[in-house]
C-alpha cells in the first residue's frame, strides 16, 4: 500500500514537473512572437511613417515651387476685362393664387399628359477630394483666433502676430510680395483648421467661400484688401479654381460655380464663366489670370444642409385634418436660415433645392409624426396623406407677395417663413415622399406652376406622365384639396418639363 502511493506521488511531481516545463515553453514561446509582432509592428510603422514623410517633403516642395511661380506670374501685367450685369432674378408670374378646390366627390381622370422636355437629374455624387496639405495637428500652445460663421462658433490656430500683415500696395509687386508672405508655413495651420470645419460643418463649396470670408475678416478686418488676399489664398491652397481682381481700387474674387447663380457680375475668362464675389457694381475689372496647379470648379448644387447651431426659434405648429389630425411642432434653427438667405440664386435649379433635404432639427420633429400616421398604409395612402399635408398646412403667398421677388424656398424655409408657394410645396413634397415612403418622384414645370409626380409601384388612377418607360401619376400639394392623379384644368392640355430628381 506505502508502495502504491509512493509511486502516486512520484508520478504527481512529475507530472506537474512536465507541466511545469510545457508552461515554461509555451511563455518563451508567447514572448517570443510578442517580440516579433512588435519588431514587425515598428518596422511597419517606421515605413508608414518614412512613406508620409516623403508625401509631405513632396507636397511642401511642390506648394513651394506652385507659390513662388504664382507670386512671379502676379508681377505681369493684370487683364482688363468688361463686367456683364448679374442675371436677373427671375420674375416669373405665379397664379395669384391657388384655383377653387375639385369637388369632394370629384375623381381623377386617367390621361396622358403632354411632356415636352426631360430634364435630367443633377449629379448628385460626391465631388473629387480637393487636395489639402498633410499639416500635422497644431500645437497646443499655438494661439487660436474664435469667430462665428452664421451663428456657429468656430476657432482657427492662428500665431496672431505673424499672421497680420499690410499691403503696401495692391499693385502687381504689392499682390506678389504678399503672397511671398502669405506662402510661409506660418499660415498651413489656419488653412488646416478651415479644411477641417468645412468638413465637420458639412459646409461645402459656397459655405467654405463663406467661412474663409468671416475668418479672414476677423483677423484682418472686415472687407479689407488683406482679407480678400487671405481669401484668395487660402482657396488656392484648398484646391479651388478662383482669380484675383482689382475694381475700383478693391481686391475682389472672381470664382467660377458648376451651375448659373444669379445675382453677381460675372466675366469670361478662357471660356469659363466667372463671378464677381463682391456688391460692388463695376463695369470692368483688371484680372489676374493666374491658374493654381490641380484647380477644380466649385460645386454649388447642395446634396445635404449644414450643420450649423447658432440661434434655435420657438417651434411652430403644422396640421392637416383631413386623416385624423396629423399635427407636427417643428423648430428650426435661424443660423440655417440665414445661410440660405446668403445662398445664392440658382438658375432654374430647382432639383439643387430638392436634393438639399431637410435638415436634422425638422426631420427629428416631423418624421415620427408622419411615420406614425402613415404606418400600415398602402403606398398610395401613404402619399395621399403627405400630399393632403402639405396642401393643408402651410398658407399660400406668392413669392412677389412674401419676398418681393421669385426665390424658391429650402425644405426647412417652408417651416421658417409665414407662407409658400406652388414651387416650395413641389419641393417639400417630393422630399418627403421620397423619405417617407420611398418612391421615385419628379418635379412637373408648367407655364407660371410648378407641381409634383410620383411613381407608384402600381397603376393607380389619375393623369400621368411617362418618364423612362415608367409612369409618373401627378401629385399636385398646391390644388388644395386635389387628389392623386388630378390636374389643375388650365394645365391639362399643356406641355410640361419634368425635372427628374
Amino acid at each position: 500500500m506505502k508502495r502504491t502511493i509512493t509511486v502516486f506521488f512520484m508520478l504527481l511531481l512529475t507530472c506537474a514537473a512536465m507541466a511545469q516545463v510545457d508552461r515554461s515553453a509555451y511563455e518563451k514561446q508567447k514572448q517570443a512572437m510578442q517580440q516579433r509582432y512588435n519588431q514587425q509592428k515598428s518596422q511597419a510603422r517606421q515605413r508608414y511613417d518614412d512613406a508620409r514623410s516623403k508625401a509631405e517633403d513632396e507636397y511642401a516642395a511642390f506648394r513651394k515651387r506652385a507659390n513662388e511661380e504664382y507670386a512671379a506670374a502676379m508681377q505681369r501685367a493684370w487683364q482688363r476685362m468688361g463686367v456683364q450685369p448679374p442675371e436677373p432674378k427671375p420674375e416669373e408670374p405665379k397664379p395669384p393664387k391657388p384655383p377653387a378646390p375639385p369637388a369632394p366627390d370629384a375623381k381623377p381622370t386617367t390621361n396622358p399628359l403632354p411632356a415636352a422636355e426631360v430634364v435630367k437629374p443633377p449629379v448628385v455624387e460626391e465631388p473629387p477630394a480637393i487636395p489639402a496639405p498633410p499639416v500635422h495637428e497644431p500645437e497646443p500652445t499655438i494661439p487660436t483666433m474664435r469667430f462665428a460663421v452664421y451663428g456657429t462658433d468656430c476657432s482657427v490656430h492662428t500665431e496672431t502676430e505673424p499672421l497680420r500683415f499690410k499691403l503696401a500696395s495692391i499693385d502687381e509687386k504689392g499682390t506678389s510680395d504678399a503672397w511671398k508672405i502669405l506662402s510661409q508655413k506660418n499660415y498651413d495651420n489656419m488653412l488646416h483648421d478651415c479644411l477641417a470645419q468645412r468638413d465637420q460643418l458639412h459646409l461645402g463649396d459656397w459655405g467654405y467661400i463663406c467661412l474663409l470670408r468671416s475668418a479672414t475678416e476677423k483677423l484682418l478686418g472686415k472687407g479689407t484688401n488683406e482679407a480678400t488676399l487671405l481669401q484668395m489664398f487660402l482657396l488656392t491652397q484648398s484646391g479651388y479654381n478662383v482669380r484675383l481682381g482689382r475694381v475700383d481700387g478693391r481686391l475682389a474674387l472672381l470664382v467660377p460655380f458648376n451651375s448659373r447663380i444669379m445675382g453677381y457680375q460675372s466675366t469670361y475668362i478662357d471660356d469659363t464663366k466667372y463671378y464677381l464675389l463682391t456688391k460692388t457694381q463695376a463695369t470692368s475689372v483688371e484680372v489676374c489670370n493666374v491658374g493654381y496647379p490641380r484647380e477644380q470648379v466649385a460645386n454649388v448644387m447642395l446634396t445635404e444642409l449644414p450643420r450649423l447651431k447658432g440661434n434655435p426659434q420657438p417651434k411652430r405648429t403644422f396640421s392637416a385634418k383631413r386623416f385624423g389630425t396629423i399635427k407636427a411642432n417643428i423648430g428650426i434653427d435661424k443660423s440655417l436660415i440665414d445661410y440660405m438667405n446668403d445662398f445664392p440664386l440658382l438658375n432654374g435649379g430647382w432639383e439643387s433645392y430638392a436634393h438639399a433635404g431637410l435638415s436634422d432639427q425638422v426631420k427629428a420633429d416631423l418624421y415620427p409624426v408622419l411615420r406614425n400616421q402613415i404606418e400600415g398604409k398602402s403606398k398610395q395612402k401613404a402619399v395621399f396623406m403627405i400630399l393632403d399635408f402639405v396642401q393643408y398646412a402651410f398658407d399660400y403667398a406668392t413669392d412677389q407677395e412674401q419676398f418681393g421677388y421669385e426665390r424658391p424656398l429650402f425644405g426647412d424655409e417652408s417651416f421658417f417663413y409665414p407662407q409658400n408657394d406652388c414651387e416650395d410645396r413641389a419641393i417639400l413634397f417630393s422630399i418627403l415622399v421620397r423619405d417617407i415612403v420611398g418612391l421615385d418622384a419628379v418635379l412637373v414645370h408648367w407655364p407660371g406652376h410648378l407641381g409634383a409626380a410620383v411613381a407608384f409601384p402600381e397603376e393607380v388612377e389619375g393623369d400621368y406622365f411617362i418618364v423612362d418607360g415608367r409612369r409618373f401619376t401627378v401629385c399636385d400639394p398646391t390644388y388644395i384639396g386635389a387628389k392623386i392623379g388630378m390636374t389643375m384644368p388650365d394645365f391639362k392640355d399643356v406641355n410640361a418639363k419634368i425635372i427628374k430628381l
